[in-house]
């Protein structure tokens, strides 16, 4: 019994250390140096998630906790008043199409044109931008996308997303 318990265990393991994680893509310049830094806070206080309209709040939380997480490893501490920092973000959701060949088998006029089919992907983006307050000058601003088909594959992307603009 004992043993079929450690088998389960293990088989459940190893499918998720297995499990696929999201494909991100991430462009940004690299993090400047936040030394100068010790203080942030959010520039803007309504959610800027906009998957759906119930999700908003959800998704919202996730994104500042994630991006609060790694400015705090960097030293950043939330302020309320005077902070020297301005952290913004922006989310977005578009369809994307990528190419693909026609399945074999169908008429003469797509053998001519074997790539002229389309599939839709839906895309969600995560933009960053680090703000000095004093100045008003946007310091960085770094995005990332992904393969995003709902709010729950939203949610498990913005972790890996963060971490590729603000990890270390």
């Amino acid at each position: 019994m004992m043993l079929r318990v450690v088998c389960i265990v293990l088989a459940g393991l190893l499918t998720v250390a297995c499990a696929k994680s999201p494909a991100i893509n991430s462009t940004a310049e690299r993090l400047p140096d936040l030394s100068a830094y010790s203080t942030y806070q959010w520039q803007q206080n309504e959610p800027q998630a906009t998957i759906n309209a119930v999700a908003d709040d959800e998704l919202d939380g996730i994104i500042r906790n994630v991006i609060a997480y790694h400015l705090e490893r960097r030293g950043l501490q939330q302020a309320t008043e005077n902070p020297e920092l301005l952290v913004a973000y922006r989310t977005n959701l578009r369809q994307t199409y990528s190419e693909m060949p026609f399945s074999r088998g169908k008429a003469e006029a797509r053998e001519a044109a074997p790539w002229a089919a389309t599939s839709q992907e839906p895309e969600g983006s995560l933009s960053i931008d680090l703000i000095d307050s004093a100045t008003q000058k946007r310091l960085w601003r770094g995005t990332a996308t992904a393969v995003v088909r709902d709010a729950q594959e939203a949610r498990g992307s913005v972790p890996e997303g963060v971490r590729a603009l603000l990890g270390e």
